[in-house]
């Protein structure tokens, strides 16, 4: 496995952290980072964002499906929970890609007032006129569009892993990833689409 110093903003402080083998120096870092794809020998991960989820059950209705279509597969895959909430589904796979949003859904009217007044608050504390930042305030609501429910981190991608606090091993652990098939990898994500509505 591949780790790897990263900032509490989960930014990656080395360059060129998506191809290096070097070994890093965890001891004084913020968060430690887990490189997916080839650096870490075929990790792929499923991010479960349970933090946009409308019901706050995305998580259990997503490993319900998993487990009716193969009631072996969720037991080959190793269970991180997030400091947001979250999950990460970790696993090892010969056949593995970039990172692919895999569902979203449309951001509410309520997010999307979030998203108006926090931009109109900063934009108003850096000093901008109103009139500005209410311009401004105004295209980030209507750019927030979606929020991605379900997306993979492979080539190219990186999550922060335990030992960061916040982050915690639910089921097995980094030294217990196993490789699953390619079909187990397809049925993983297209259980996975099967929630997108956008």
């Amino acid at each position: 496995l591949q780790f790897m110093p990263v900032r509490l903003n989960k930014q990656p402080i080395v360059k060129g952290w998506q191809t290096s083998t070097e070994r890093h120096n965890l001891s004084n870092c913020e968060a430690v980072g887990l490189v997916c794809g080839t650096p870490s020998g075929g990790i792929e991960v499923i991010d479960v964002d349970e933090k946009y989820s409308l019901d706050g059950k995305l998580f259990e209705r997503y490993k319900t499906a998993i487990h009716l279509a193969d009631k072996n597969l969720l037991k080959k895959l190793v269970v991180q929970k997030t400091k947001s909430g979250g999950y990460h589904l970790i696993y090892r796979c010969q056949k593995i890609s970039g990172n692919l949003k895999l569902a979203n859904r449309p951001t509410t009217d309520e997010e999307k007032q979030f998203t108006y007044d926090k931009t109109y608050g900063e934009e108003v504390l850096r000093g901008i006129g109103d009139a500005e930042a209410i311009k401004i305030a105004k295209k980030a609501s209507e750019n927030d569009k979606v929020r991605v429910l379900l997306e993979t981190r492979g080539l190219g991608g990186q999550i922060v892993c335990s030992p960061t606090a916040g982050y915690e091993m639910i089921f097995g652990d980094l030294c217990s990833i196993s490789e699953i098939t390619p079909e187990e990898r397809d049925t993983l994500h297209s259980i996975a689409r099967q929630f997108n509505s956008v």
